[in-house]
């Protein structure tokens, strides 16, 4: 769960995905306030839910497992295969849709874009992996969510939430990807990654609790969303980084030890244990011997 967001839980959602993926995000809008869903969602009588939704103030508030189809688009094979957002506003006098709301959203379709192995959103009818209600077969709303009085502007969420990746694709993925645990949803297994030692399985329950109190972040992994494989890539392409700066450093120190009259072999392997160990600061100090100075 992304940090911040509130649980509510609703009883109105499949059991499951019923053999689906997850392969876009489906956005609505209230035609109302925040605490209304909260109470619609709530009821079992309603049949109605959404995974997420969010309000005037940029409140986020979860009502469905990502793991289980919602009760929101009016089709069975969009609820299965969704993540679905309620956006607060939709009112030509009352609840508007606020900025707030529209930042929020952004940051949690970022959220979920990277969980599931997206590199972008974007929107073309139900090609994208950005849907709007209205265009899902089967719904009569007509003005979900952008057409609707004070609607929601969906290509202005698409746009920072793709914002928010390309500066974590730049900038911020390596520190994100630094670290982190795998849920394997075709397996139910939990894996450990760093950077330096690739991924290892967690079967002690106890190593899963210090780790996840230790603030290391979650992710799901499937098929869709290959996380794992990614993220090995990283540690084959940082190790081969680190192997290729340890040899030049070697056979740089070697050429200048050779001229001081200095053992290359043992500077070249406190270079490399040095350098493997992540120091931060290395210095060594070359003695020339008697009689060779230049």
């Amino acid at each position: 769960m992304m940090e911040g967001v509130i649980w509510k839980g609703s009883p109105n959602h499949y059991n499951g995905r019923n053999g689906y993926q997850v392969t876009h995000i489906t956005l609505h809008i209230m035609v109302g306030y925040l605490a209304g869903t909260d109470a619609t969602f709530a009821n079992p009588s309603s049949q109605a839910s959404a995974h997420y939704g969010v309000g005037a103030i940029g409140e986020i508030h979860q009502y469905v497992d990502e793991a289980n189809g919602s009760y929101s688009d009016a089709n069975y094979e969009s609820n299965n295969s969704c993540i679905s957002i309620e956006h607060e506003g939709g009112m030509a006098q009352g609840a508007v849709c606020t900025q707030a709301c529209i930042d929020a959203s952004a940051r949690l379709c970022a959220d979920i874009a990277r969980r599931y192995g997206w590199d972008h959103l974007w929107h073309d009818g139900l090609n994208g992996n950005v849907w709007l209600h209205r265009e899902i077969p089967g719904t009569d709303h007509a003005g979900c969510p952008d057409l609707a009085p004070n609607g929601l502007p969906y290509q202005q969420v698409i746009d920072k939430a793709n914002a928010i990746l390309n500066g974590e694709t730049n900038q911020e993925r390596n520190t994100t990807m630094a670290e982190m645990l795998f849920n394997d949803l075709d397996t139910g297994k939990v894996y450990y990654w760093n950077v330096l030692t690739g991924t290892k399985y967690i079967g002690v329950p106890d190593q899963l609790e210090i780790l996840k109190a230790a603030g290391i972040p979650m992710h799901e992994t499937s098929s869709k969303g290959p996380w794992m494989t990614r993220a090995q890539e990283i540690t084959d392409t940082t190790l081969a980084g680190i192997t290729a700066t340890i040899n030049a450093q070697a056979a740089a120190i070697e050429t200048l030890s050779k001229s001081m009259g200095a053992d290359p072999e043992q500077i070249a392997q406190a270079v490399k244990d040095a350098v493997t160990a992540k120091l931060d600061r290395l210095q060594i100090t070359i003695t020339a011997t008697d009689g060779d100075d230049q």
